[in-house]
């Protein structure tokens, strides 16, 4: 008898989606196994210790003892899993939670799920299926790509644009505006490879100008940039978000933020009207056909905002002097970045450098896990290494990481990286 799931995954993994599967067997630093962790230090299943530059907890709430208490009181309270489907029932944690999240970001309401990948799922379907218009930035995340097809199968038209060239955009509104009532335009906040920010100003000038909805994928942003920034606060104030920080509105956009980034625990949000959020619960199928999330996780996040309101700035004021210091460590050598934000993920460009086995494996021999970006998941030239900075990572960590890119940088040069 034939086994029909190896055909299955042999018929699927054809031209570079088999360099993928390989590359991702084969990796010093893909499919890492932790069996110790203690904050940014982990030691994987050889005994090999690493520093942690891979995590996105950037409030480096995930050890917190409060929010590790308050999710173990509410598993006694609630249970290890909320049973039902939020249009069915729901436990008091979730309405508090976006209540409370709802005011952090200056929002009407907010609808809470239990990932961003979930809620991209389904909202974007339920807003512009049947007969919506998507306009999909094309470096937008897959997620978002994924929540559009989603949509397409539902009856929308999906249109790419250039989020970089608003002029693009704008041609693209002028042919079609008056063909749909229903215009959706899917972007990130802050990006997750590079840590730059998206122009929303101007994308918000133009969903006003031809009654278009923003829908702003912040998964990365929330919780670490926010409201007023300045000089001597990059990142602004709160955490409450990129649209906080360009100090705009709900009138033509929605807002989308990730609680694991953030608040050290599961799930995201998606930040509207009552209204909107009324809608959601009903033909959003996460909420009609999925689980909500353990109650543990919100009242960790719960948790996690009592603290933000307490001592936030002065984690975020950490977080930017460790992420000052490892960048300027690192140029130091001769590395290119891109990016120039000083939010907290730096992007190592390598380019065509082809062994990314090896450039891995020194990394990992050097003790430090950072996030790989290989072609063929990537272009050929756009080999990266992002590093993420925490407020739990130390100065003796982010001095671990520059000895490591030190030893790194002698096998580059061999190999004729243009230092």
């Amino acid at each position: 008898m034939s086994d029909i799931q190896t055909l299955f995954v042999d018929e699927n993994l054809q031209s570079h989606k088999k360099r993928i599967a390989n590359l991702c067997s084969n990796n010093s630093l893909l499919n890492v196994v932790a069996k110790n962790v203690n904050k940014r230090y982990l030691e994987d299943q050889d005994g090999h210790w690493l520093a942690d530059f891979a995590t996105q907890s950037y409030l480096g709430f995930d050890f917190n003892e409060q929010i590790i208490e308050a999710a173990i009181n509410a598993t006694r309270q609630y249970g290890a899993v909320v049973a039902w489907c939020r249009l069915v029932a729901t436990v008091d944690l979730f309405i508090e939670a976006e209540e409370k999240v709802a005011k952090l970001v200056r929002a009407e309401a907010c609808s809470i799920f239990a990932s961003t990948t979930l809620l991209n799922h389904g909202v974007i379907p339920a807003l512009a299926g049947n007969e919506g218009l998507i306009l999909l930035d094309k470096d937008g995340h897959g997620t978002l790509k994924e929540g559009a097809l989603l949509a397409q199968a539902q009856g929308a038209r999906i249109i790419k644009f250039d989020s970089k060239n608003i002029t693009h955009l704008e041609k693209i509104l002028l042919r079609t505006h008056k063909t749909f009532k229903k215009k959706l335009i899917l972007t990130n906040g802050v990006i997750s490879r590079t840590g730059d920010y998206p122009d929303l100003p101007s994308l918000n000038m133009m969903a006003q100008k031809y009654d278009a909805l923003v829908y702003v994928d912040d998964a990365h942003g929330f919780g670490v940039v926010g409201e007023k920034p300045s000089f001597s606060k990059p990142y602004g104030l709160k955490g409450n978000g990129l649209l906080n920080y360009y100090d705009l509105n709900y009138d033509n956009m929605v807002y989308v933020g990730c609680f694991s980034k953030a608040y050290g625990s599961f799930g995201a949000f998606i930040a509207c009207t009552k209204k909107l959020q009324k809608f959601l619960l009903s033909q959003a199928t996460p909420h009609d056909l999925g689980g909500a999330g353990p109650a543990s996780a919100i009242a960790a996040v719960l948790t996690g905002l009592k603290i933000n309101e307490l001592e936030g700035e002065e984690i975020r004021k950490r977080i930017f002097s460790l992420t000052r210091k490892a960048r300027k460590g690192l140029q130091e050598l001769g590395y290119v970045i891109n990016g120039d934000t000083l939010f907290p993920i730096i992007n190592i460009c390598l380019g065509k450098v082809k062994d990314i086995q090896r450039v891995a494996k020194i990394l990992y021999d050097n003790h430090i896990l950072v996030t790989l970006y290989p072609y063929p998941m990537v272009k050929i030239t756009n080999n990266s290494l992002r590093i993420t900075v925490t407020a739990s990572n130390t100065e003796a960590e982010i001095d671990q990481l520059i000895k490591a890119f030190q030893e790194l940088k002698v096998y580059l040069l061999k190999k004729g990286y243009p230092f």
